[in-house]
């Protein structure tokens, strides 16, 4: 039997996409949260010393899968979330990579070191960089007409779409009073039975 171990820090980030993704199959795993203390030991454990990380095992062998969008491709393709034509593939492939582009900006932001400095690009983030960004994802829907953020489907661009939203919690609301599409289509997913389990269990963290 495959059994899979999602490795990455006790924290939402570049690995909560990947947990959206079990969680919403139903595929059991384990969610092994290691501390930022342990990370200089762990490291070299890592195919390119980095997190997160997908251990796949069976009888046979283990093998790492890294890269967090490389890790949701593959179990896109494997669970049938992937799309179901390539132009519903390419949709997805596109927004969920273009919302990561925009959270590698967020995050850099909030790992700023200077108190003074994160508050004024956090203030910029918020009232230039996201509502660019949101409008043009607004327009982006408005044209497509699509059920869901990339097809007429679920696909994980969906999940990406919660978790790229939440990532800016109650500052979210803001923005989906102008953005109504994304607002629906925030809602439509996240009000999923299997995406409602997974945000009351999951342990709570700092991000």
């Amino acid at each position: 039997m495959i059994k899979y171990r999602l490795v990455f820090f006790d924290t939402t980030g570049h690995a909560e996409l990947i947990r959206f993704i079990f969680a919403y199959v139903g595929q059991e795993y384990e969610d092994f949260r290691i501390k930022e203390s342990e990370w200089p030991s762990f490291k070299h454990r890592t195919l390119f010393g980095k997190l997160p990380v997908l251990e796949i095992s069976d009888d046979v062998q283990s093998i790492q899968i890294a890269q967090s969008l490389s890790i949701t491709r593959y179990l896109s393709n494997l669970f049938g979330l992937a799309g179901t034509s390539d132009l519903d593939k390419a949709r997805a492939d596109m927004i969920t990579e273009q919302l990561s582009d925009i959270l590698e900006i967020f995050y850099g932001i909030k790992s700023e070191n200077n108190l003074e400095v994160r508050a004024e690009k956090q203030n910029f983030f918020y009232k230039e960089t996201l509502w660019f960004y949101s409008s043009m994802l607004e327009r982006l829907f408005e044209i497509q007409k699509t059920k869901f953020v990339a097809a007429n489907t679920l696909t994980y661009a969906d999940l990406a779409f919660v978790v790229f939203w939440d990532s800016f919690g109650e500052n979210k609301k803001r923005f989906f009073e102008v953005c109504v599409i994304c607002k629906a289509l925030y809602e439509h997913v996240n009000n999923l039975p299997e995406i409602v389990e997974w945000k009351k269990k999951r342990p709570i963290s700092n991000n």
